[in-house]
């Protein structure tokens, strides 16, 4: 998703303050000091912290009056569709997740992978902030990122051919492309490119650019379950790694996207 995306979705996001501000000081009659608490939790990205705030809030507030004072504001807090407004502008404090990376430059072999994989000792995946920096194993030419659905298995494609080139897949709830010639140098035992095929996308000799790319589905559920109803609509984003150049020996084109076909 693009920067424009966010934009936008950034002012939905605080379309929901108004709202907000009414239900709290004209329906549940906070005062300045308890509407101001309950609005600096609201820039945590975790919605619920609000919401027990709240909770906190009304406690102090009626219980002192009677238990029945309290569940009847407590009840009307729940019948107010507070808590769907608090998840609705918090988003905006975390949206940026589903922003696409920048494009890097790669010239040489390439893998995609968990950055967990390409660990010589257990110690390092302190070392490096759980792969978030790969610097502090002498690693600089790389791009990590969250999968945004935790562990899962992918498949990589030629875009030109549509053909499968590869696959790659994360037990850390990360995605990394690196230059095997730097994972090599940080560890000469490293050899999941050769047997372990599932877990690494091993692209030779390519030159150009990649960039992690998120996109945006949607559809309707099919039949009904214990949590949705045939008709449904749904939606979700997906993240993608994806690569355009050249093979620097032959000069044909490698076009490629790794995404998730697999949990």
């Amino acid at each position: 998703m693009d920067k424009a995306w966010l934009e936008q979705k950034i002012k939905e996001c605080e379309s929901a303050r108004p709202e907000i501000e009414k239900i709290l000081r004209n329906k549940l009659h906070l005062d300045d000091k308890e509407f101001e608490k309950i609005m600096d939790c609201l820039e945590s990205p975790c919605y619920t912290t609000a919401i027990q705030e709240l909770n906190m809030v009304l406690i102090m507030k009626y219980v002192d009056d009677s238990t029945k004072t309290y569940e009847e504001y407590k009840e009307l807090s729940e019948l107010t569709g507070i808590e769907e407004l608090f998840y609705k502008y918090t988003k905006k404090n975390w949206i940026d997740a589903y922003l696409d990376g920048e494009p890097m430059e790669f010239d040489g072999d390439i893998i995609i992978t968990d950055p967990c994989y390409i660990m010589k000792e257990d110690d390092d995946w302190a070392t490096c902030a759980y792969g978030e920096d790969m610097e502090a194993l002498g690693i600089t030419h790389y791009m990590t990122r969250d999968t945004l659905y935790g562990d899962w298995s992918c498949t990589t494609f030629d875009t030109d051919t549509k053909e499968a080139i590869g696959e790659f897949c994360a037990d850390a709830g990360l995605v990394s492309v690196f230059l095997l010639d730097e994972v090599l140098k940080y560890n000469p035992e490293f050899d999941y490119h050769l047997k372990n095929k599932w877990m690494v996308t091993w692209i030779k000799d390519f030159k150009g650019t990649v960039k992690f790319v998120v996109k945006h589905i949607e559809g309707y559920y099919e039949e009904d379950t214990d949590y949705w109803k045939k008709g449904d609509y749904w939606e979700d984003y997906v993240l993608e790694v994806v690569g355009h150049g050249i093979n620097k020996v032959t000069g044909k084109p490698i076009n490629f996207v790794g995404k998730q076909t697999g949990l």
